[in-house]
């Protein structure tokens, strides 16, 4: 595998910022931001959007409203999410522990040190090294770049790691992006893995980074 640099990476940022457009991120509600990202897990945007949704109207996604509901009420208003029974659980028990721990704001978590704050992050349940990060960096402003099953294949096809280990990827990933722009970054190539570098049929013919892209095996029609 050829060294990639940072200045092919910042090539690749600048096509695909023109090619999807400016992208506006601001820090998010960290609590809202957890219950999206549970939500999230192993299912499709739109599903896990329409379970979000559906949450915030029937029950309401705070910390108090949630712990005190009980756990069939959650895993009803989540239902489009899949393995709604599972997450349901995880919601209950993380806004009870919010509740409980840190008087409903995840704030003073993000206040910490990163890596501090990351390790209190991964004691709550359904919190993996994803979620925490995702968190870590769209509300808490901090310098880490999340990895999901669209970067693993991102990474393995611009040639950038081929390791399944998160933090792995992870580490090649921030050595090319910098601190500043990691968020961003990760949104560009995230939209990138969902619409044209996708897994089992990547859109090589169409795709925005072709040209700067090494991957021997491209679908060209």
């Amino acid at each position: 595998m050829r060294i990639k640099h940072r200045s092919w990476m910042l090539k690749i940022l600048k096509v695909l910022r023109k090619h999807f457009g400016k992208i506006n991120w601001e820090f998010e509600d960290p609590f809202k931001l957890l219950i999206a990202t549970i939500l999230s897990q192993h299912t499709s945007d739109k599903n896990s959007l329409k379970a979000f949704e559906s949450l915030e109207e029937k029950i309401g996604v705070e910390p108090e409203k949630l712990a005190n509901r009980n756990t069939g009420e959650i895993a009803k208003a989540i239902k489009s999410a899949g393995l709604w029974k599972i997450k349901a659980k995880r919601i209950k028990e993380v806004s009870k522990i919010v509740l409980k721990d840190f008087s409903g704001d995840l704030s003073e978590v993000l206040s910490q040190p990163l890596e501090e704050a990351r390790k209190t992050l991964l004691k709550l349940p359904g919190v993996g090294e994803k979620t925490a990060d995702v968190l870590l960096v769209f509300s808490g402003g901090m310098p880490v770049f999340p990895v999901d099953t669209h970067l693993f294949t991102v990474a393995r096809r611009l040639g950038i790691s081929t390791s399944k280990n998160y933090e792995s990827v992870k580490k090649a990933y921030e050595k090319l992006i910098p601190p500043t722009m990691r968020g961003e970054a990760h949104i560009l190539l995230l939209t990138l893995g969902k619409e044209y570098c996708i897994a089992r049929k990547p859109k090589c013919w169409k795709c925005p980074i072709k040209k700067l892209c090494p991957y021997p095996e491209k679908t060209m029609v």
